[in-house]
């Protein structure tokens, strides 16, 4: 099983930077390798979307159940993709009144050595960088 780490600090609210992450649909403007996401059924603090990859002639898609906590954590379940497993977490944690720390975790497996070969590389890179293209998009915003 593969497993990513990463924490960071940022001088965005965790309020904000948790409503950004949780927006599934607008994930293809925050995320460059990401061509299409939607959600596919949401019923209170859960919601089941799909996000749909295109990066490095690589496409395939992955669906996951998230459990959202307001403001402080998403956890991510796997629903259907390539993978045998996929679990993760984004901690929001505030910092004072105007930053917070974030903390992003994933495991996952993929379904078969085949897949692991031709998507593991491209997920590999996404996973690692996907807290940097939030931090972006963040940026961004806060600075319109």
């Amino acid at each position: 099983m593969i497993e990513i780490k990463k924490t960071v600090i940022v001088p965005y609210t965790a309020e904000k930077m948790f409503k950004l992450v949780s927006n599934i649909e607008n994930y293809p403007k925050a995320l460059p390798w990401c061509s299409k996401s939607k959600i596919k059924e949401q019923s209170g603090n859960e919601v089941i979307g799909a996000i749909y990859i295109e990066y490095l002639k690589i496409k395939t898609y992955f669906v996951t159940k998230n459990i959202n906590t307001p403001f402080s954590k998403i956890e991510i379940q796997l629903v259907e993709g390539p993978f045998h497993n996929l679990y993760g977490y984004w901690n929001f944690i505030p910092l004072g009144e105007t930053g917070c720390k974030i903390e992003f975790s994933l495991k996952y497996k993929f379904a078969n050595v085949l897949l692991e070969k031709v998507i593991g590389p491209v997920f590999n890179y996404i996973s690692k960088n996907i807290i940097d293209c939030f931090i972006k998009e963040a940026r961004e915003s806060h600075n319109k």
